[in-house]
């Protein structure tokens, strides 16, 4: 080897984990921390825990024995999550790694508001990198909370896997392939999606619009900037009152004055009905900016179907409890079954009061329920395995894998009321197929 690419070999920067690069970084479909995190594990062959537990090590932090990676809100804005994405720059050697999560925001969005409560994706964006031999990933805009549609091909988001039908099974598993179904290992870009509502669009593409430019960003946006741009937006819009600038946006007036006299932080939902209201998109709203912004271009839409208001909490109830213990005790005994939560919808009452001064009468209704769902569920599970013994000949004779979806498609759909557990069910029997062949 030649002393000049010795030199220019050595220059190069080491690292300790695989400087894997980050997809999408400065557009709208930036990769998600956590897409990040079981590709780079994929990189060394290990497990995504396995990853984790190393990263730990070398960073010296305690973390519990039964410790699960995606129990970590990777892609938030928690120091957490700071802590995570710091950890992974440093042992990549990789910079601006923040960049795959929300922190960038955290001065300017509340931290509660942003987390999505289910894994989502969009099959049609999967489809297309794979189409593209690409790598499929996760975006980052799939992991926020008021997130529910992609803006490029207007669809919502899905977050339910094609073939088997589970949800949050995105991620949620020791081995990770981003765009695989973490349960049955089905591509997560194999499904549809139905259309998404202007409105839906419309918050996708402004979050798009944000997390795009992050990277051009110089410094983290201010909560002092961004606070004095709404107060400019309230003098100009409403002049200067804010009860009637809060009626804008759909909010109490309360919110609003909290805001600008308590110096509090909005909610990425509160935000985002400023910037329908007032025409002002995302970015420049997060940032302060108003430079050529003018109410007479004003881009509104109607938000309050995805972001209810509050609504006034209601007055105390007063129940007759001997009444309510002798109606349990009645259902008890009646010919037809229903559980503790229907009994509470039909009286009227939540499911803990019933708990709580009701207790054995709510308890014998639930054995009665429970038993009952027992029932249903072997006389299902019969009726699946029938269905499943009954097409599996016929499957294998055309030399086709014996999957979900290949039993689905054979069964009639008459056939398929009442029956539960298809998945289940055909992967039992396969396991006692593959002992009887051993």
């Amino acid at each position: 080897m030649k002393t000049q690419n010795i030199i220019e070999e050595l220059s190069l920067p080491r690292s300790v984990l695989n400087p894997v690069a980050p997809i999408g970084v400065g557009t709208p479909e930036v990769e998600s921390m956590v897409s990040y995190f079981c590709r780079l594990a994929m990189s060394h062959c290990i497990s995504a825990d396995e990853l984790g537990r190393a990263v730990a090590r070398a960073m010296q932090w305690s973390i519990p024995e039964r410790w699960s990676w995606h129990a970590i809100s990777l892609c938030g804005m928690s120091d957490t999550a700071q802590d995570w994405a710091r950890a992974l720059s440093q042992l990549t050697s990789v910079d601006n790694l923040d960049s795959l999560t929300l922190l960038p925001w955290r001065n300017v969005i509340a931290e509660q508001s942003a987390r999505t409560k289910l894994a989502q994706w969009c099959p049609h964006c999967l489809a297309d990198d794979r189409a593209a031999g690409a790598t499929p990933y996760f975006r980052l805009s799939w992991d926020v909370g008021t997130v529910s549609a992609c803006s490029k091909h207007r669809s919502r988001l899905a977050h339910v896997c094609p073939d088997c039908r589970r949800s949050n099974t995105r991620h949620k598993s020791v081995f990770v392939v981003p765009g695989w179904c973490a349960s049955c290992g089905g591509f997560l870009g194999a499904g549809d999606s139905e259309p998404a509502t202007p409105a839906e669009v419309w918050i996708a593409d402004q979050l798009g619009a944000m997390l795009a430019v992050r990277y051009d960003l110089v410094s983290r946006p201010s909560l002092d900037a961004m606070l004095d741009g709404i107060s400019e937006l309230v003098q100009r819009l409403e002049d200067g009152k804010s009860a009637r600038f809060a009626r804008r946006i759909g909010l109490p007036k309360t919110t609003v004055h909290y805001w600008l006299t308590e110096r509090g932080t909005p909610r990425l939902s509160a935000l985002l009905r400023i910037a329908s209201k007032s025409g002002l998109r995302l970015p420049m709203l997060l940032t302060g900016d108003l430079t050529d912004w003018s109410p007479a271009y004003a881009d509104t839409h109607d938000l309050n179907s995805l972001f209810p208001d509050l609504k006034e909490r209601v007055p105390r109830k007063v129940h007759d409890w001997d009444a309510i213990r002798a109606q349990l005790a009645a259902l008890s005994d009646s010919p037809a079954v229903v559980s503790v939560r229907e009994a509470a919808r039909n009286l009227n009452v939540d499911v803990r009061l019933l708990y709580m001064h009701a207790n054995e009468e709510a308890r014998a209704l639930a054995v009665r329920w429970n038993e009952h769902r027992q029932f249903l569920s072997e006389e299902s599970r019969k009726k699946t395995s029938e269905l499943i013994g009954r097409v599996y000949p016929e499957i294998a004779a055309k030399g086709k894998a014996v999957n979900l979806r290949e039993v689905l498609a054979h069964v009639p759909k008459e056939d398929l009321d009442g029956v539960r557990d298809v998945f289940s069910v055909l992967q039992e029997m396969k396991k006692t197929e593959q002992s009887q062949l051993a």
